[in-house]
C-alpha cells in the first residue's frame, strides 16, 4: 500500500514538473514576470500545485488510517486465535 502511494505521487511531481516545463517554454523567458496574464498563470498554478499537496496529504493520511486499522485487526486476529488455542 505504502509502495503504490509513493508510486503515484512520484507520478504526480513527474507530471507536475513536465506542465511546469511546458508553461516555461510558452511563455517568454525575458518577462516572465512582466505583465498580467503571467501573473494570473504564476496565481493559478500556485492554487493548482497547493490543491494537489492537499490532495496527497489527504491521501497518504487516508493511507496511513487504513494501515493502522489492518494492524489493529491482524492484533485483534491474533489475540483471538490465542484464546481458542488456549
Amino acid at each position: 500500500m505504502l509502495v503504490s502511494s509513493i508510486a503515484r505521487f512520484n507520478a504526480k511531481s513527474i507530471l507536475n514538473t513536465q506542465q511546469y516545463k511546458q508553461n516555461n517554454s510558452n511563455t517568454n523567458s525575458a518577462h516572465t514576470f512582466g505583465g498580467e496574464h503571467e501573473l494570473s498563470m504564476l496565481n493559478k498554478l500556485d492554487q493548482k500545485l497547493g490543491l494537489d499537496l492537499s490532495t496527497n496529504k489527504l491521501l497518504y493520511n487516508v493511507n496511513y488510517l487504513q494501515e493502522k486499522l489492518v494492524n489493529k485487526h491482524q492484533a485483534n486476529n491474533k489475540k483471538h486465535l490465542l484464546n481458542v488455542f488456549a
